[in-house]
């Protein structure tokens, strides 16, 4: 029996396939399809070995007829070219660097062993480093609703993988805003944990201190069941929470305090009237719904997401892309080199009072959001074009982290979720985050909106 070619490929259409007696080989050739269709669109750097990939299913399948637990059998996914796989290349999106791994990341290790099937690598911003998805080779993978639109980055194969359906599920990474900008340029959820709470072994990093790994899935209750797969305490990392297996990811009962959003002054749009008329109107939605809002002052986190390029916090990225800088520097992408060249200049004393004012903002954070029961602010302040990209790739890209560089310098947990459709038919999105270990508290905030819009007629916000 085959998987017809226009399934839905949302958790509940697949798993209704197979109780209806479509075999996991079924949807795992049509996910290898839907790739190999999409092959010149810049999607994937590399595809899994398909044939390698049908046996796997038809063993787990037989598994499951056996009687073992396989709960993401029938379910496709993909990672991001900075996340090790066995047998794969790892290439940042880089010709100058490729890592052949002996062994998978544990976050890919642990989906395969409850019966996901890997289809690919996805494309990326080179070495993770940029928010916008033109910092890769041709052909350039392009936004998922209109082509003309950057996809976001640096995750923007994994985000426009689901948000086309050619895969169940994806896992990017996120240093700035990469598992939040992809997705709310594409219209889909993007779900960054607590820092630690998912294992970073297997990773090629720009930052230990600011990397994680996010799932970018259709719906909330997908994101989070993807994160309850691979969240939990690793020994072998030394930047795993120890706390990481008693961090409560179903939603959480919510008291009546209220939700902080930017002041009105501090707000950003790129003189993008659609952006800001989509992000009045979802905050209407959340309001309707029954959330308080208050405005607060930003300055801080805006102060902190200066840490990711613009601190000594830089520098760190030439620990894993050392070798390629000095030996194939021609390799980097201009953008790319501009971007991470000024690390060069710092030293260990800069280094270190860049942490010691981590420390200071991350205090000043946790003082400002005491109180209140999240923080939320847009997700992006537009989407540029293509060409507009490319045309000042430095600065249009820097504005596209205006809210989310902050997240991981702050150390919180963050899930961004599409809100009304603009006028112009481009996605909106709201971010919701709350501190490190609140990570039940905004899949309640986030499920509780996703429901909200949901009821809402689908017309454009003007």
């Amino acid at each position: 029996m085959n998987t017809p070619s226009n399934t839905a490929f949302a958790f509940p259409s697949l798993r209704a396939l197979r109780a209806a007696g479509v075999p996991a080989r079924a949807i795992v050739a049509e996910s290898f399809a839907r790739a190999r269709r999409a092959a010149g669109e810049g999607i994937f750097t590399a595809l899994a070995d398909e044939a390698t990939a049908l046996r796997r299913a038809d063993e787990l399948e037989a598994a499951a007829r056996k009687g073992a637990d396989l709960p993401l059998l029938g379910l496709t996914f993909a990672v991001k070219d900075n996340l090790h796989v066995a047998g794969m290349a790892t290439t940042s999106n880089c010709p100058g660097l490729s890592i052949m791994p002996d062994e998978s990341a544990p976050c890919v290790t642990r989906l395969e062993a409850l019966g996901a099937i890997l289809v690919g690598k996805n494309t990326m911003d080179q070495f993770a480093t940029g928010l916008n998805g033109t910092r890769s080779p041709d052909p350039l993978c392009r936004n998922a609703i209109h082509p003309d639109y950057i996809p976001g980055g640096s995750s923007s194969g994994s985000a426009v993988a689901v948000a086309r359906e050619i895969v169940s599920f994806t896992l990017g990474s996120d240093t700035g805003g990469s598992g939040r900008v992809p997705a709310a340029c594409n219209g889909i959820i993007g779900l960054k944990p607590s820092l630690g709470l998912v294992s970073g072994r297997g990773l090629v990093y720009n930052s230990r201190f600011f990397d994680c790994v996010p799932v970018f899935a259709r719906t909330c209750a997908e994101a989070y069941e993807i994160l309850e797969a691979i969240a939990g305490y690793d020994e072998a990392d030394p930047f795993s929470r120890e706390d990481a297996d008693a961090i409560p990811l179903s939603a959480q009962a919510l008291d009546g305090r209220p939700l902080a959003i930017p002041r009105r002054d501090q707000l950003v749009f790129c003189g993008d009237a659609a952006a800001e008329a989509a992000f009045r109107h979802n905050l209407a939605v959340l309001e309707a719904s029954g959330r308080t809002l208050v405005e607060i002052d930003f300055s801080l986190f805006f102060e902190a997401g200066r840490a990711v390029f613009q601190s000594a916090m830089v520098a760190e990225r030439l620990c894993d892309y050392a070798e390629v800088i000095r030996d194939r520097p021609e390799t980097i992408h201009p953008a790319v080199w501009q971007a991470i060249e000024p690390g060069l200049a710092y030293s260990a004393k800069d280094a270190f009072l860049a942490l010691y004012e981590l420390r200071r903002l991350q205090r000043a954070a946790r003082r400002a959001l005491a109180g209140f029961a999240g923080l939320v602010v847009p997700t992006v302040p537009t989407i540029f074009t293509i060409a507009d990209m490319l045309a000042e790739p430095m600065s249009r890209n820097a504005l596209m982290g205006t809210y989310t560089y902050f997240a991981n310098p702050l150390d919180l947990c963050a899930i961004s979720v599409p809100g009304v459709p603009r006028g112009d038919g481009l996605p909106s999105a709201l971010c919701f985050l709350s501190r490190a270990g609140e990570d039940g508290r905004i899949r309640t905030l986030a499920e509780g909106f996703e429901a909200a819009i949901a009821e809402r007629p689908a017309a454009r916000v003007a």
